[in-house]
């Protein structure tokens, strides 16, 4: 199986996130080739959640949330999400970071 690589996902992801009229942007510019992919929902209403991507088992991609939030549901408050995203781009420097503003809370990675 050909894995495409991270910067040409992400592009995609971009095109597809303005087709839909998603507010999407690059914040970190990460590793062109092979980079992890964090993604930073912002819903609007004081609700974030940090995503990101993970292989599972059966050799397909899944979007985790990597904050757990309060409710263990994924959604935490913009603080919380963003010293979490310092953490992790701390611990990889190679790592992209998408903004997304998004009443729905789309990751337009999903859409993909």
């Amino acid at each position: 199986m050909t894995r495409l690589k991270t910067d040409m996902l992400v592009a995609a992801a971009i095109r597809t996130a303005t087709s839909e009229l998603i507010d999407c942007v690059v914040v970190r510019r990460g590793n062109a080739e092979a980079g992890a992919i964090l993604v930073h929902i912002d819903t609007l209403d004081g609700r974030h959640r940090l995503l990101g991507r993970s292989l599972d088992f059966d050799g397909t991609y899944s979007w985790r949330p990597v904050v757990a939030g309060e409710a263990g549901d994924g959604w935490a408050d913009g603080e919380t999400v963003e010293k979490r995203l310092a953490r992790e781009t701390d611990i990889d420097p190679d790592a992209w970071v998408l903004g997304i503003q998004d009443a729905r809370g789309r990751n337009p990675f999903d859409l993909l």
